[in-house]
């Protein structure tokens, strides 16, 4: 008979077919949540750990953090093309009502025209 001694620390494991506690060591236990590979209780039937280790958990909220930064970028940039293009829009009505041009009918009008430039030449640069 040959007696061995071990100074390590073993998990105890069930074998999830025959329900058999056996150990093993952490390094091996930890490899094994991480990488999912099969690994043979000493029966022979076939185990592995499924669930996601705390690496592949990390992995997948920084991810989903990444992805999320991304859309909002893109949100943030697609509001500001938006703003810039209103300011373009009310900044070309403001002239044309400058210049005495309807922003209905587009008909020109001299009275308007006269009055804009008489009594509110500032018009323009409010918009700005």
């Amino acid at each position: 008979m040959t007696i061995q001694t071990f100074t390590g620390t073993l998990t105890i494991v069930d074998c999830a077919a025959c329900h058999m506690a056996f150990g093993v060591a952490e390094h091996f236990e930890r490899v094994r949540r991480d990488d999912h590979k099969t690994f043979y209780c000493p029966a022979g039937h076939e185990n592995f750990w499924p669930q996601k280790s705390e690496a592949e958990k990390l992995r997948a909220r920084l991810a989903s953090a990444e992805a999320s930064l991304v859309h909002t970028r893109d949100q943030l940039q697609a509001t500001e093309y938006q703003r810039r293009a209103q300011k373009g829009q009310n900044t070309r009505l403001k002239n044309r009502i400058s210049a005495g041009v309807c922003p209905c009918c587009s008909r020109s009008f001299q009275d308007l025209r006269r009055h804009m430039a008489g009594q509110h030449p500032d018009f323009k640069e409010q918009s700005k």
